[in-house]
């Protein structure tokens, strides 16, 4: 717990472990989904090899969602596995606890953040642009965790927030790895 503490206060500023009201530091939630009835957009927070992987995802795509295991056409019916699937309705604040909100223009974001770690142009028309913010902190030389901030933009804009928490060892993985990133299918 202790170090979980000497962790987060150890985080550079221009990152962070807060989006949409919801932080990668409580794991008091397994896997849950909100949507902003007014905005149409959804906060996704998920946790996964007890506690070990933790992501944030603001977001209007449906399809992350979707992909998520939230059935849209059903909500609050059960999934195959028996899970719920529901979708609670929320009001959701669409930005980060430093100030990066759902809608930014990537301008503006270079401007609060500085240079992100990792940047990737996608799409047909080049309309897709991912940029990563990684910090990768050690407890000793097998322990750790690496926060990663990633912003998604669509023609400059905004358009999607994840924050991801991973514990190092992961769940047989590696987790300083960003194989896989982005995560979000375009």
């Amino acid at each position: 717990m202790f170090a979980a503490l000497l962790l987060a206060l150890a985080w550079p500023k221009t990152m962070t472990v807060s989006a949409g009201g919801f932080s990668l530091e409580s794991r008091e939630l397994t896997n849950h989904c909100w949507r902003d009835g007014k905005t149409g957009i959804y906060a996704l927070k998920t946790m996964e090899c007890d506690g070990g992987h933790r992501s944030i995802t603001i977001t209007k795509d449906r399809r992350v969602i979707a992909s998520s295991g939230y059935n849209l056409a059903r909500f609050g019916k059960a999934n195959e596995e028996g899970y719920s699937n529901q979708v609670e309705a929320r009001t959701i604040v669409p930005a980060t606890k430093h100030g990066i909100r759902y809608g930014d223009s990537r301008t503006a974001v270079l401007k609060k953040l500085g240079t992100p770690t990792k940047s990737v142009t996608r799409g047909a028309k080049k309309e897709f642009r991912c940029d990563l913010y990684k910090k990768v902190q050690m407890e000793d030389r097998e322990n750790g965790s690496v926060l990663r901030n990633t912003y998604i933009y669509k023609n400059g804009k905004l358009i999607e927030i994840i924050l991801n928490l991973d514990a190092i060892p992961g769940c047989g993985d590696d987790s300083r790895s960003d194989e896989g990133w982005p995560w979000t299918k375009f």
